[in-house]
């Protein structure tokens, strides 16, 4: 998203076919695509892509604003790239909308010193301009993202409240799950599994996870009352395959029946195939299912990653197929307890929302910067790449994810797990299902991006920055105060470099996006 090198180096000069004006056969394709995008996956989607829209205007609209304030000619200001669908002039400047919705640009004139401008233009060039003002405009796109990041955090905050991991509550009880048959009751909090303390919702499933089919004590909090259950743990495993989907199966009272299929409104395969929750398997590519120690074998004997599935639903016996791609991989059993998570949250009032919000943005940009250091070593890229093109999925230990993340843990995955495109953003971000959580969430995504962008090469904003104050070194160092100016034909090479891995990295998370969604 650094759009200064976009102006310079990729943005192609305008050609009198592409004068300003609308392009009725473009806009017609784009409305019409929003439109199917609104009526096939709801506008909620639609939603989180104008949401990303917005951040991408805004982004250059701190550079724009910063330009024209420096006194910088600026040409063009246009949403997306391609071919133009609408544009518009106003002075020097064309305002515009183009096909291709990857990002945005704005155009300054003189960028670097192989920037070819009219004589009459050299003074208002980038290039001549000041080294604050020049700074100014390259950070301003990335001072943009932060500012979006803190107001959305002190909205989310002030409005709805913080929220404490540590407070949370069951907010449903699996039917005929373990938790069920020993009592646990909507409302209640767990503190204790097999007399191991647990304050949050991910530190129980974890311990639960230790004790697959397995008789542990529990202890509840409940009206102020410590209560002691005892249950037996049921178990969960799964045949996982190269589309980003699973199948899931829980095993109690020594029957192995699916879950996790979907429903009508959001479809899985397995509920596509025609299964559905708490049917109860017979055989898997023809291996008995006694339990889910037999989900390996299984998987062993699956055919170009198609799983037959036997199974019985009221009595009746069935038959069905599912697709999971090339290949398919079991996944060990865990202990199931069958509880869902109620976030609670505690109001904080103005001066507390704004307390938080310092303290939250800031150990969010901590995070970023670590967790970006990490996706960009080297190895975990050669890793990250290796697993994409070559899926590894015969491996029997995987642990499943817990089922329940914060917004601010799912905004976190774009910078600290694998590279997230704007494919999976838009994917995330449609899976949350309420304001608060979409406020934090896009809270997290402004400073991944505006930390990305600081990153001090070119072509990012963050490059621009290094050779400004590389430039101003220079110049303190010159007794006659002449402005020194970067030879650009040298940094092309580290461009070219840089550009050619974040394309590549862009297309692989894109691919990952799409056939291994990230899921809440």
């Amino acid at each position: 998203m650094s759009d200064l090198v976009v102006e310079t180096v990729a943005a192609p000069e305008p050609t009198p076919a592409e004068e300003p004006g609308v392009s009725p056969l473009r806009l017609v394709i784009l409305l019409a695509a929003l439109a199917a995008v609104g009526v096939w996956q709801g506008w909620r989607l639609l939603v989180i892509i104008l949401a990303v829209v917005l951040m991408i205007f805004l982004h250059e609209l701190g550079h724009f604003v910063m330009a024209r304030r420096a006194g910088m000619k600026v040409t063009e200001f246009f949403i997306g790239f391609g071919p133009r669908i609408w544009s518009f002039r106003r002075g020097e400047v064309e305002y515009g909308v183009k096909a291709i919705p990857a990002g945005a640009y704005v155009r300054i004139i003189g960028m670097n010193n192989i920037d070819e401008v009219d004589p009459g233009d050299e003074d208002r060039t980038y290039r001549q301009a000041s080294f604050l003002d020049r700074l100014g405009v390259a950070v301003a796109g990335s001072a943009m993202h932060f500012v979006l990041a803190i107001l959305l955090t002190f909205s989310a905050l002030a409005f709805y409240g913080r929220h404490d991991a540590t407070t949370w509550a069951v907010s449903e009880t699996t039917p005929g799950s373990a938790a069920q048959l020993a009592g646990v009751r909507k409302g209640d909090r767990i503190t204790s599994v097999d007399g191991v303390k647990v304050s949050t919702f991910e530190e129980m499933s974890r311990e639960v996870r230790r004790h697959p089919d397995e008789s542990v004590p529990l202890t509840v909090e409940r009206d102020g009352r410590s209560i002691t259950l005892t249950t037996r743990l049921g178990a969960k495993a799964a045949i996982i395959g190269t589309v980003g989907e699973d199948l899931t199966f829980g095993a109690s009272e020594g029957e192995v029946r699916i879950n996790s299929v979907g429903d009508a409104r959001t479809p899985n395969l397995a509920y596509q195939a025609g299964l559905r929750d708490g049917d109860r398997i017979v055989s898997l590519n023809g291996v008995q299912i006694s339990g889910l120690d037999r989900l390996a074998d299984a998987a062993r004997a699956s055919k170009d990653g198609v799983v037959r599935v036997d199974y019985v639903r009221h009595g009746e016996s069935a038959t069905t197929s599912v697709d999971l791609g090339s290949a398919v991989g079991a996944v060990s059993p865990v202990g199931f307890l069958g509880v869902g998570q109620e976030i609670e949250t505690e109001p904080v009032g103005v001066l507390g929302a704004a307390g938080s919000t310092v303290r939250t943005v800031g150990t969010t940009m901590g995070m970023t910067v670590v967790g970006i250091g990490k996706v960009f070593n080297p190895v975990n890229l050669a890793n990250f790449a290796r697993e994409t093109v070559q899926p590894q999925t015969d491996a029997v230990d995987a642990r499943p994810t817990p089922a329940s993340r914060s917004a601010a843990q799912a905004a976190s995955r774009a910078s600290m797990e694998r590279p997230v495109s704007i494919i999976g953003i838009v994917g995330i971000g449609n899976q949350l299902t309420d304001l608060r959580s979409f406020l934090a969430f896009m809270a997290g995504v402004n400073i991944v991006i505006g930390v990305i962008n600081l990153i001090p090469l070119p072509p990012f904003d963050g490059g621009h920055v290094a050779v400004a104050c590389y430039e101003r070194i220079r110049e303190l160092f010159r007794r006659d105060r002449r402005r020194y100016l970067v030879d650009a034909a040298k940094l092309l090479p580290v461009a070219y470099v840089v550009v050619i891995v974040m394309v590549l990295v862009g297309a692989l998370a894109g691919y990952s996006d799409i056939v291994r969604p990230i899921q809440l």
